[in-house]
């Protein structure tokens, strides 16, 4: 069953037990890069004076997060010298991501002014390859959190993970907008950079896995066996009405948000500083709390019951951005919207995401989970691009009406799998 971890008890369980501490760390080098190709990445932009087609298009760059899937197995197939397998790939990782991260500083938003295009490729390239870095760290890290974890700690772990990964979002979201307006963009970059060096840290204290999973005879048997016993146990028709669900439950919430940091910018006139400090944080506070709020009624309620509920209120949420977009700059309507549309969203999430842990087989865990988490996030991929053309065919506040109509058919598509989904068992080591 979904539960919800005191703090307390979370506290105690990080001071006095090295996995959950490794964990945490972890958690917060997962978080940190996210920010940094994503919202983080659109404020510089904005700042910038880039046009808003050219901001759509740099939100591509969070493609691989829904791609990981393509590369998961070999990080069950391949060991590098010298480490076990999942604590060298980490390092690894995790050294690529200073690299580029550190790069992404160097090549500016402004040199687009100042010297032509040439150098809008480069800072896509850079960004693309900080993605795939740190999509390929989060395939590792699950895997690790599998593996080293006992089956009774798996959702208190799974809870520790995600306050980390929150606080690595924090600081690259939240105060890297005021260190930027501060210390400038290029030496947030490279602070964020330094602080990589944790998740390193965290890989070498990190204790071996408890369970060493067998590694496949061949890839071929890596990439095949998980998506055969997915089918295998839902069967075709099933598994694509299954991930038509998954695919699109976040979508029109992704939409909504996808140009949030530059309708914040441009249209309704808040500052950096502001939305670091008031919007972002808010946005964290209301995040926690809707998953905490979440995970006590999914002890309640069905996981059928909290899809259809939790959906409908998210897509409701995105109405509030259509408010401000009416009423104009207000600090108060600021806090207000920020806090119900990511309660909301969190809500979504935690019940997107006990779906998504119940779905897979225990025998193919990492390679199913990322698969399952990839599709979730395929329809958040290409929607930048597609924000910024309703946007400039119809405005924000239509844009944003838009939005909570297209929430509406992923609602069809949970009634049309209640039947599976009440068939499912909800894991004790779900978040």
């Amino acid at each position: 069953m979904i539960t919800s971890i005191p703090i307390n008890q979370l506290v105690k369980n990080i001071s006095t037990n090295t996995r959950h501490l490794v964990i945490l760390l972890l958690g917060f080098s997962s978080g940190l890069p996210t920010a940094l190709t994503a919202s983080t990445l659109q404020a510089w932009f904005t700042e910038a004076g880039i046009d808003l087609r050219t901001i759509g298009a740099m939100t591509l760059l969070v493609m691989p997060y829904s791609l990981r899937f393509l590369w998961a197995p070999l990080f069950d197939y391949l060991t590098l010298p010298g480490i076990d397998r999942r604590r060298g790939w980490l390092f690894l990782t995790q050294i690529g991501l200073i690299i580029t991260i550190s790069a992404m500083a160097t090549f500016t938003p402004q040199h687009i002014l100042q010297l032509g295009t040439w150098s809008i490729p480069w800072l896509m390239v850079i960004g693309f390859g900080t993605a795939v870095l740190s999509t390929s760290q989060d395939i590792v890290i699950n895997a690790y959190q599998i593996e080293v974890l006992p089956h009774e700690e798996r959702g208190l772990g799974a809870s520790i993970y995600v306050v980390g990964w929150r606080l690595g979002t924090l600081i690259s979201g939240v105060l890297a907008l005021v260190l930027a307006s501060q210390v400038g963009w290029k030496n947030t970059y490279l602070l964020m950079a330094g602080l990589m060096s944790i998740g390193i840290i965290a890989t070498f204290i990190a204790p071996p896995p408890l369970v060493i999973q067998q590694v496949p005879r061949t890839l071929f048997l890596a990439v095949i066996a998980p998506i055969k016993d997915f089918f295998e146990r839902y069967g075709l028709k099933t598994a694509i009405l299954l991930f038509l669900l998954i695919m699109t439950y976040k979508a029109s919430d992704a939409l909504a948000l996808a140009l949030n940091t530059t309708f914040l910018l441009r249209q309704i006139g808040f500052d950096l500083a502001t939305i670091g400090l008031v919007n972002k944080t808010v946005s964290l506070a209301a995040s926690l709390l809707g998953g905490l709020v979440a995970g006590i009624l999914m002890t309640k309620i069905s996981l059928y019951r909290a899809l259809m509920v939790f959906g409908f209120i998210q897509g409701m949420a995105n109405l509030s951005y259509a408010v401000m977009a009416y009423y104009g700059k207000s600090l108060f309507l600021l806090i207000l919207v920020a806090f119900s549309e990511n309660f909301c969203s969190g809500m979504g999430t935690i019940a997107l995401l006990a779906l998504l842990m119940s779905l897979c087989s225990i025998h193919h865990t990492a390679t199913q989970f990322a698969l399952l988490s990839a599709i979730a996030f395929l329809a958040r991929t290409f929607v930048g691009p597609i924000a910024a053309l309703i946007v400039e065919a119809i405005g924000w506040g239509s844009f944003f009406i838009i939005c909570f109509l297209l929430s509406l058919p992923t609602l069809l598509f949970v009634y049309l799998s209640k039947h599976t989904i009440q068939q499912l068992k909800h894991s004790s080591g779900a978040i």
